[in-house]
């Protein structure tokens, strides 16, 4: 499978690791003795529990990457989490559910709804929280996770969701010179009435403002809709998600819901991954069949996407914005 262009423009697995190691004697915000020993312990388990993953076939490699993810999610919340917001920085708990788990079927995969359970003191919880994601208090399908993450849905589409938009910097022009400023394609309408049809789509975009639509390049849609140039800001701090290198908005995960950052979009797939190859092996070992199973290979490239695809995102989740907003 060729890699696409923001995979290109992404750091290898072993380079994303060793960026992370570089934090650890170096972390992005002062944090106490505790809390900084945390972040150290958790980023080592970490990076064993995904060189752990590397060597081990799909039979049961979800489980290293959700645990190792899991344990990421613990040094991203002993930095992010406030002092004095009478908070711990520790995290106790998942924080998801898989809907209708005892009764799933690999027919069914991309159907099977998974929500949040508990509060902001979960793992998840606590990560959606400092990372203004959606909490995921209504349940969310597979199908629609899947096509959150580019690294699998460009080659293995199961279906029609909300995807990521790409958002490039202006070229040219006194929008160049804005450092909020953004553009992507879109159709005329979906900018009509102050863009209300993307900002529903696309719920960061809901604090941006429209500089300009059109005179600038154009393209086409598959079904000839002409789309055009958009330009956006944000008057305060930009909203747009960072996937990998590069910049994006976020599908919402439900008409008038929010929308989930690409690191727990990764966090929810594997959950589900990982619950079903550790309490339902026989299922799981069906689902990985390539003699017999149309999921097999769509589940081995995402496995195998995972491992270059999280530590970027892990690196960029703790170096990023967020942290000094």
């Amino acid at each position: 499978m060729p890699k696409r262009y923001f995979e290109m423009e992404s750091d290898s697995a072993d380079e994303s690791w060793r960026r992370i190691r570089s934090l650890r004697s170096s972390p992005p915000v002062s944090m106490p003795l505790s809390r900084r020993r945390l972040f150290s312990s958790a980023l080592e388990q970490a990076q064993q529990q995904f060189e752990a993953a590397s060597s081990v076939g799909y039979e049961s490699r979800a489980l290293n990457l959700y645990y190792g993810l899991s344990q990421a999610g613990r040094a991203i919340a002993a930095a992010m989490t406030p002092e004095g917001s009478g908070k711990t920085p520790e995290v106790s708990g998942h924080g998801l559910k898989v809907l209708h788990f005892q009764s799933m079927r690999s027919g069914d995969l991309w159907a099977t709804g998974i929500r949040s359970e508990g509060n902001e003191d979960t793992s998840f919880g606590r990560l959606a929280s400092l990372l203004r994601s959606e909490s995921l208090r209504a349940p969310v399908t597979l199908g629609a996770i899947w096509h959150m993450l580019p690294e699998v849905y460009f080659d293995y589409p199961v279906g029609s969701f909300g995807e990521p938009r790409w958002a490039d910097k202006p070229f040219m022009g006194q929008e160049a010179q804005d450092p909020n400023a953004f553009t992507f394609q879109a159709t005329q309408r979906e900018i009509a009435d102050d863009a209300s049809e993307l900002k529903l789509l696309y719920p960061d975009l809901a604090e941006a403002r429209l500089l300009r639509f059109g005179g600038s390049s154009y393209s086409a849609l598959e079904d000839g809709t002409r789309t055009d140039e958009a330009v956006f800001t944000y008057d305060g701090p930009s909203r747009l998600r960072q996937l990998r290198n590069s910049k994006v908005l976020m599908p919402a995960v439900a008409p008038g819901a929010g929308a989930l950052d690409p690191l727990l979009a990764w966090w929810v797939l594997l959950y589900s991954l990982s619950m079903i190859t550790r309490y339902k092996p026989v299922l799981w070992t069906q689902v990985i069949d390539v003699n017999s199973s149309s999921l097999a290979v769509p589940m081995e490239a995402a496995l195998g996407k995972a491992l270059e695809a999280i530590p970027a995102h892990i690196y960029a989740t703790l170096t990023g914005s967020a942290l000094r907003e």
